[in-house]
Formats: C-alpha cells, sequence, structure tokens
C-alpha cells in the first residue's frame, strides 16, 4: 500500500511539472512581461515631496481627517477603506451623496499615467484634490481646507513645503501632494503568480509546479485564447489606456493585483464578481471562465492586507 501511495504522489508530481513545462516560448514570452514585481520605486517628477518621510507622515494623517470635508462628517479612507484594498465594496462611491461611478482601489496607484475611470487627471496629486471639491463626496473649498491646515497642522505643512506665505489655492495643492506621496507607499505584495513566474524565468521546473493547475490553465487562456494580455500587460496588468466597454466614455483599463478584494467590478460596479466580468469580456467554456477566474484570484498578495505605509517607504 505505501508503494502505491509514492507512486500515485510521484505521477501527480510529474503531471504538475509536465503542465508547467508546457507553456510553449511566445506563452513564456508574454507571461514574462507581467513582471517582476515589485517594480522600481521612482519618485514622481510632478511632486517635489514625493517620496519624502515628512510629507508621507503628512499625507497620511490627512488622509484619515475628516475636517478636511465641508461637513467635517467625511474622510478620504470614508470611500477607500485600508481593509478592503482601499475599496468601500459598493457598486458606487457614497460619501456625502452617491456617485454615478465605482471607487477605483488605491493600491499601485502610484504606477498609473492617469487618473481616475475617464483618466481626467493626469497626476496623483490632482486627482487627490478633486474628490475635496466634489459637492457630492466632500464639499470642501480651497478656503476650507487652507484653514484646517493652518489651524492643525501648521508646523507639519511647513516641515514640508517651507515657512513661505501661501495661499488658500497653494495649500490645496500642498495637500494634495502630501496625499499623493501617502498613496504612493501603496503598494501590494508579492503574488503566487509572481512565483510562478519568476520560477519560469529561471527554469526551476519545481518551484513552478507548486501553482495550482486551474491557474496554469487560466494563465494560458489570459495570454493566448481570451486575449486579456492586449490591454491588461505589464508587471501592473493594465497597459495603461483605454477601452470600450459600452461606457459613455473611454474607460481607463484598471490593473488587475489584488482585484479579487475589489468586488463589484466595472466603471458604475454593474458586474458582482469576476465570474461575471469574465462573461462579461469573453466567450468562454464555463469550465474555461472557472480557470480563468483562479488565474485573476492568483493575482492576490497572500495573507491579510497590511499597513502599507509602514511595509513600502518610497524612496
Amino acid at each position: 500500500m505505501r508503494a502505491c501511495i509514492t507512486l500515485l504522489l510521484a505521477a501527480l508530481a510529474l503531471a504538475a511539472n509536465a503542465a508547467a513545462s508546457e507553456f510553449g516560448p511566445e506563452e513564456i514570452r508574454k507571461i514574462l512581461l507581467h513582471g517582476p514585481w515589485p517594480p522600481p520605486l521612482r519618485a514622481d517628477p510632478s511632486n517635489r515631496v514625493s517620496g519624502q518621510p515628512e510629507a508621507i507622515k503628512l499625507g497620511e494623517r490627512l488622509f484619515f481627517e475628516p475636517r478636511l470635508s465641508g461637513t467635517g462628517s467625511v474622510l478620504c479612507a470614508t470611500c477607500h477603506v485600508p481593509f478592503r484594498g482601499f475599496h468601500d465594496a459598493r457598486a458606487r462611491a457614497f460619501g456625502l451623496e452617491q456617485v454615478e461611478r465605482n471607487t477605483p482601489s488605491l493600491l499601485n496607484a502610484r504606477f498609473n499615467r492617469w487618473f481616475g475611470w475617464d483618466g481626467a487627471q493626469d497626476t496623483l496629486w490632482a486627482q487627490s484634490i478633486r474628490p475635496l471639491l466634489d459637492p457630492r463626496e466632500m464639499r470642501a473649498t480651497p478656503a476650507h481646507v487652507a484653514g484646517v491646515v493652518r489651524k492643525n497642522y501648521s508646523s507639519e505643512y511647513h516641515a514640508v513645503f517651507g515657512p513661505s506665505p501661501a495661499s488658500d489655492e497653494e495649500i490645496l495643492v500642498g495637500v494634495g501632494k502630501a496625499l499623493a506621496a501617502f498613496q504612493e507607499t501603496l503598494v501590494t505584495g508579492r503574488t503566487p503568480f509572481d512565483d510562478f513566474r519568476d520560477a519560469l524565468e529561471r527554469g526551476d521546473d519545481a518551484a513552478a509546479a507548486r501553482y495550482p493547475l486551474a491557474a496554469q490553465r487560466g494563465l494560458r487562456i489570459f495570454v493566448g485564447k481570451g486575449n486579456c494580455s492586449v490591454c491588461h500587460s505589464g508587471p501592473q496588468f493594465t497597459n495603461g489606456g483605454f477601452a470600450d466597454t459600452g461606457a459613455p466614455f473611454l474607460v481607463r483599463v484598471p490593473g488587475l493585483r489584488n482585484v479579487a478584494r475589489t468586488a463589484p467590478y466595472m466603471h458604475n460596479g454593474s458586474l458582482a464578481t469576476l465570474r461575471d466580468v469574465v462573461r462579461f469580456h469573453s466567450e468562454l467554456y464555463e469550465s474555461e471562465v472557472e480557470d480563468l477566474v483562479a488565474f485573476l484570484e492568483s493575482l492576490t498578495e497572500t495573507g491579510n492586507v497590511k499597513n502599507y505605509s509602514v511595509r513600502n517607504r518610497a524612496p
């Protein structure tokens, strides 16, 4: 009996190794383009306090500061909830009122080229200002934000931006840049896919065999039949561009890292599960849908969401 069990385990191991080695050269080339992770962290050239420890510290405090809102009741973390992957699990965001769009996660936002579902902003700090002034979200004004900073964060603000007098608008921009400096620290950790991808790169079949077979089958669909990697390319699994999804505007292609933790999906939260998303974007057999979902779930970092601001300090 012991000999039979040993033979069975050996056969299973050989099958797993065979599955990992079945990827062809072109498939492996495409897979390797999705890494390595994490990529080098570079300061934002449009933000002079990017990566500065004092700016990160101030930005983190402001992120959890309800007094920045016009009513004193809403904060950035109302919609971008840390333990939910800096998302809110709602179909559409709700600050002071419900808006028409889903809340994007802030994880890995530092790598984006455009911000917002429609790409209306081209810097993270400008995007950080937008919800402060939106009457449905935080309903503040430049004068209100500047007043909160002058009264409660004067020394911290001056430590980051200098002691020179600043107008309300300059302080508002400073708040946006400090918030962006904090958000730049929100970089996800490694995932089962990253371990598999790196094993393929170094030719380590034993390590590659630890990656679940369903995820491997889904990965083959992702880079092949499903054409998913056309839009969801690169280490962050986005080409940084825009796609026609039937919305009234071209939708920015989101990154897929930690995607299993940010349901519901689409710009308006209209799809509840990853299976719904896969079915919406492709025509696959149900078994293929399940395999592709298994792959997408493998893009989520292992373990619980941690305090990114401590773990992932910007350079």
